[in-house]
């Protein structure tokens, strides 16, 4: 452990202790409001954890972001793809000649 914390460079080091001190944050902010929280989804009624529901609505919100992420870095893949085929067969064209 002690190579690994050498080998850091300084700004690695200020990540990996923010890192830590927000992960702790997180766990204390968890703990502290555990208590059961009602709530109601259309005809539903639930009572379920606060922390639970928050980490549902964070679960639901990183889902959603990362299906329109893929969506636009598969377009922008696509267009680097036909990038590459227009700037490569040129080169291929003079190559036969």
């Amino acid at each position: 452990m002690i190579e690994y914390w050498n080998e850091l460079s300084t700004g690695q080091k200020t990540k990996l202790i923010l890192k830590i001190l927000v992960g702790i944050l997180a766990l204390l902010f968890a703990v502290q409001n555990w208590q059961s929280v009602s709530f109601s989804l259309v005809f539903f009624r639930f009572n379920i954890p606060g922390t639970a529901l928050i980490l549902i609505c964070i679960g639901i919100g990183f889902g959603l972001a990362s299906i329109f992420d893929y969506k636009k870095f598969k377009v922008k893949n696509k267009e680097i793809t036909e990038l590459k085929s227009k700037l490569l067969s040129p080169v291929d064209e003079k190559k036969e000649q």
